[in-house]
């Protein structure tokens, strides 16, 4: 029925919590003790996180580390509570603009001078909160080969990429693979190498030429743009595509490409990495995704039985 499969991966093959989720935390510490000088360890939950993914424009973790180091700059908080409920309102405003929104709602407490700080957005040598982003998530070995830098900041530790968590099977895969004669496909906002190294037990099963890894790409062809997926079903020669994702950026994404390609895309929402399960699921019926299932791995199942009706 389906030409081919394309997958997110994090949230979707690999749960990211005690990875990608950490690394925006950490990240965010160390930027406020480094130019302010105070310590805001337990400031970011999982929580948060999410409710700026929902607003469609925060696939890219380095760029809500960002949203949320400016908001506490331009509105520092008393305390942790105070901090967390402003970073809800925050988000709360945010849209599919992403930090551009974000910048807009925080455009009334002068934060002129804090964006000269942080220089963002910028490459990873121009910005110090990208490049402790980087430097915290790969570890020295991984930020070499990605970045072509030497480290430079105290970011010592676990490379917190080791905590990536791969939720679906290799049996998973290769009925997948089988089912569609491998036109299965990667379209992502990790770089290749990230993906490579979380994906190693299954990445054989992807068309690796239709495979597309948006870290590595111009940031204009930021997910929801819908470049990826053209990309990987026009490899592919498909014109129906099934498309596993976990947020609100990548139901924008596969809707954006089929009006711009003329695409059949059929959106399957994944909520079972999610910190909050049953919001996800909400936010995913209020959007009105037909398709909604805790793993990846209930795949096969679905598209047996929607084949058999």
């Amino acid at each position: 029925m389906y030409d081919c499969v394309l997958f997110d991966i994090d949230g979707v093959l690999v749960d990211i919590r005690k990875s990608y989720n950490a690394t925006i935390k950490r990240t965010v510490e160390y930027m406020l003790k480094f130019i302010i000088g105070r310590s805001f360890r337990t400031l970011v939950t999982d929580q948060i996180i999410l409710k700026f993914r929902q607003s469609g424009g925060f696939n890219n973790d380095t760029d809500t580390s960002y949203a949320i180091t400016l908001a506490i700059l331009a509105n520092q908080p008393k305390n942790i509570p105070q901090g967390r409920r402003f970073l809800a309102k925050v988000a709360k405003n945010a849209d599919e603009s992403g930090y551009v929104s974000v910048e807009k709602f925080l455009a009334l407490y002068d934060i002129n001078k804090w964006k000269k700080v942080l220089v963002y957005p910028g490459s990873v040598k121009d910005s110090m909160l990208a490049r402790v982003f980087d430097e915290i998530f790969y570890g020295s070995e991984l930020f070499r080969k990605q970045d072509h830098l030497e480290p430079k900041y105290r970011t010592t530790g676990r490379p917190l990429i080791k905590n990536d968590k791969l939720t679906v099977t290799a049996r998973t895969m290769k009925k997948l693979n089988k089912m569609f004669k491998g036109n299965l496909a990667i379209v992502s906002g990790r770089s290749k190498l990230a993906a490579e190294y979380s994906l190693r037990p299954i990445i054989n099963y992807f068309n690796s030429d239709a495979c597309v890894f948006l870290e590595d790409e111009k940031r204009v062809y930021a997910k929801p743009h819908p470049f990826a997926i053209k990309h990987a079903m026009r490899v592919m020669n498909a014109k129906t595509a099934i498309y596993a994702g976990d947020s609100v950026e990548d139901l924008l994404m596969a809707r954006h490409a089929e009006k711009a390609a003329g695409v059949k895309i059929v959106f399957v929402g994944i909520y079972g990495n999610s910190p909050e399960p049953n919001k996800t699921i909400d936010k995913f019926k209020q959007e009105r995704v037909k398709a909604i299932i805790k793993s990846v791995n209930q795949l096969p199942n679905i598209i047996n039985k929607v084949h058999r009706e």
